[in-house]
C-alpha cells in the first residue's frame, strides 16, 4: 500500500513538473525572455514566502494530527491567517523599501507583479488547508489529484494568457483566476468539516513545531529561488533573467525528480534503524550514489555536448546564451539529488540537531556564496556567478550533511563512487578543451568531436568498471519482462 502511494505520489508530481516546464516554454518562446525573467521573479518571491511561511505550517499539521487526530482545523486556520498577516507585513515593507530608498532596484511593474503573485498564494489557502488535511488522514491519492488540478488550470491560464498575446500583468491576473477556481472544491469541502475548537496553548504549539521543522523546507526554498530574487535586487534586465530561467529549468526539473525519489528513503532508512540492520543501510546509501552518479553523469555529459542544441531546439535559439546556466545548473540538481538520504538517514536516526544545524548551514551559504561571487563577479555575469554559487553552496551541503551521517556511523564516506565523477568530468573536460583549442567555426569538426566522445562514454565506461554486465544484466531483464507483459 506504500509503494502504492509512493508510485502515485511521484507520477503525479512528475507530470506536474512537465506542465511547469511546457507553460514556460510557451512564455518564453511566445512571449520572450523579457516576460519570462519578470514572471519568474515574482514568482522566486512566492516559492519565498510558501517555504518561510506555508509549508512549514503545513508541516506542522501533519505533527499535530499524528500527536492527536481529534485536532481539526480551527487551530491550523488560524496559524494560515497569522502567517499570511505577516507576510503582508513583510510584503508592505519590501514595496515601501523600493518606492523610497534610492537602493531600491526593481521596477514598479515588478513591483506589482510580486504583490499579484502573494495575493495568489492567500487565495490558495482553502487548498492547502484541504490538501494537507486530507494528507494527515493519508488520503494521498486525493490530496494529490486536488492539487494536480490546481497545478493544471493555473499553467493552463498561462499558456492561454501568452497565446493571446497577455503582458506579464494579464497572465498573472490569469493564473489569479485560475488559484480562485482551484480553491472552490476545497472551499466546500473544508466547509463541512470538522474545525473543533481554537485554543491559544495549540496556536502556539503550532508555531513552535513550525519554527523546530523549517530549517530543511526553508533551505530548499532558497534554493528554488534566492537566485531569482537576487538578480532582482541587483537591477539584472529582465531579459537576462528570462535567459538565466530556461538555462536553470532542466535542472531543477531533474533536481525535482531526484528530491521526490530520495525521500523515499526517509521510512526505508526508519525500518533499517529500527531493526537495527546498519549493513543494509549502508548498502542503500551506496547503491544510491552509484546509479544516480550512473544516469545522472552521462546526462550531464551529454548536456555539455549538445546543450545549445538542446536549448535552441526547446526554447529557440535566442535562448542559446543561457547554455553555461544549464550546465552549472545541472551539477547542483545533481549534487542536491545525492544529498537527499543523507539528510533522510539524520533524521530517521533522530538526529534533529544536525539536521538543523546542516539546513541551516545550507541556507545561510546560499545567501553568504551567492552575494560573495556576485560582489567578486569573476566572469562579468552576474547569471553565471549565481549559479556557480547555488553549485558551490550544495557541495557545502553535501559536506556537512556526509561529515554529519559519519558521526553516527563511521563507516558512512563522503563520496562511494568518485570513479564515475573522474571518467565523466575528464570527458567533458576534453570536448571544453577541444572547443576553445582546435573546433573554432567547424560545425563539422564539432559535430565530430562531439560525437566520438558519446560514442566512447560507453566502453569507457566499462572499462574502467563504472558499467558492469550486471547492469546489462538488469536492464535487460527489465525490457523483457515489460514485453512479455504485453504480449501476454
Amino acid at each position: 500500500m506504500l509503494g502504492k502511494k509512493l508510485s502515485q505520489n511521484f507520477a503525479i508530481s512528475i507530470v506536474s513538473m512537465v506542465l511547469g516546464i511546457l507553460s514556460s516554454i510557451f512564455i518564453a518562446r511566445i512571449g520572450g525572455p523579457a516576460i519570462l525573467g519578470n514572471i519568474s521573479l515574482a514568482m522566486s518571491f512566492q516559492v519565498l514566502i510558501k517555504s518561510v511561511f506555508t509549508h512549514t505550517v503545513n508541516s506542522a499539521h501533519l505533527k499535530m494530527y499524528s500527536d492527536d487526530k481529534e485536532i481539526g482545523l480551527k487551530n491550523f486556520l488560524f496559524v494560515n491567517i497569522f502567517y499570511n498577516i505577516v507576510t503582508t507585513l513583510l510584503v508592505l515593507l519590501f514595496v515601501l523599501w523600493n518606492w523610497q530608498s534610492d537602493k531600491g532596484t526593481f521596477t514598479d511593474l515588478q513591483i506589482n507583479l510580486i504583490v499579484i503573485f502573494i495575493l495568489q498564494d492567500y487565495l490558495l489557502t482553502p487548498l492547502y488547508l484541504y490538501v494537507t488535511d486530507q494528507s494527515s488522514k493519508l488520503n494521498i491519492l486525493r490530496a494529490n489529484l486536488v492539487d494536480f488540478s490546481s497545478q493544471i488550470l493555473i499553467n493552463i491560464a498561462k499558456i492561454v494568457a501568452v497565446v493571446i498575446g497577455g503582458s506579464e500583468t494579464a497572465i498573472a491576473w490569469y493564473m489569479m483566476a485560475a488559484c480562485g477556481l482551484s480553491a472552490i472544491y476545497p472551499l466546500i469541502q473544508l466547509l463541512q468539516a470538522k474545525f473543533g475548537t481554537f485554543s491559544f496553548e495549540i496556536f502556539k504549539k503550532y508555531i513552535r513545531y513550525s519554527i523546530s521543522i523549517s530549517t530543511s523546507t526553508i533551505a530548499y526554498g532558497f534554493l528554488l529561488s534566492f537566485d531569482k530574487v537576487l538578480l532582482g535586487l541587483y537591477a539584472v534586465p529582465a531579459e537576462a533573467i528570462g535567459y538565466y530561467n530556461v538555462g536553470n529549468r532542466l535542472g531543477i526539473l531533474l533536481m525535482s525528480i531526484g528530491v521526490s525519489v530520495g525521500g523515499i528513503f526517509l521510512s526505508v532508512f526508519s525500518q533499517n534503524i529500527h531493526e537495527k540492520n546498519h549493513e543494509k543501510t549502508l548498502d542503500q546509501l551506496s547503491n544510491y550514489e552509484r546509479y544516480i552518479s550512473i544516469l545522472f553523469y552521462p546526462a550531464v555529459l551529454f548536456s555539455v555536448l549538445f546543450g545549445r542544441e538542446i536549448i535552441s531546439l526547446v526554447f529557440g535559439e535566442i535562448y542559446v546564451r543561457a547554455y553555461p546556466i544549464l550546465i552549472l545548473s545541472l551539477l547542483f540538481a545533481l549534487v542536491k539529488t545525492l544529498n537527499i538520504p543523507y539528510q533522510n538517514y539524520l533524521f530517521a536516526s533522530n538526529q534533529f540537531k544536525i539536521f538543523n544545524q546542516g539546513s541551516i548551514i545550507f541556507a545561510v551559504s546560499i545567501i553568504v556564496v551567492s552575494l560573495l561571487l556576485v560582489y567578486l563577479d569573476f566572469f562579468n555575469d552576474l547569471t553565471i556567478s549565481v549559479a556557480l554559487g547555488l553549485l558551490i553552496s550544495c557541495l557545502i551541503e553535501r559536506l556537512v550533511f556526509v561529515n554529519g551521517a559519519s558521526k553516527v556511523d563511521s563507516r558512512i564516506k563522503f563520496m562511494f563512487h568518485p570513479r564515475v565523477l573522474f571518467v565523466f568530468g575528464t570527458l567533458a573536460l576534453v570536448w571544453l578543451l577541444a572547443e576553445q583549442l582546435f573546433v573554432g567555426n567547424s560545425s563539422l569538426l564539432s559535430c565530430g568531436i562531439r560525437g566520438s566522445i558519446l560514442l566512447l562514454a560507453l566502453p569507457i565506461g566499462f572499462l574502467t568498471g563504472i558499467y558492469t554486465k550486471a547492469d546489462v544484466q538488469l536492464v535487460t531483464g527489465f525490457v523483457n519482462n515489460k514485453l512479455m507483459k504485453k504480449t501476454s
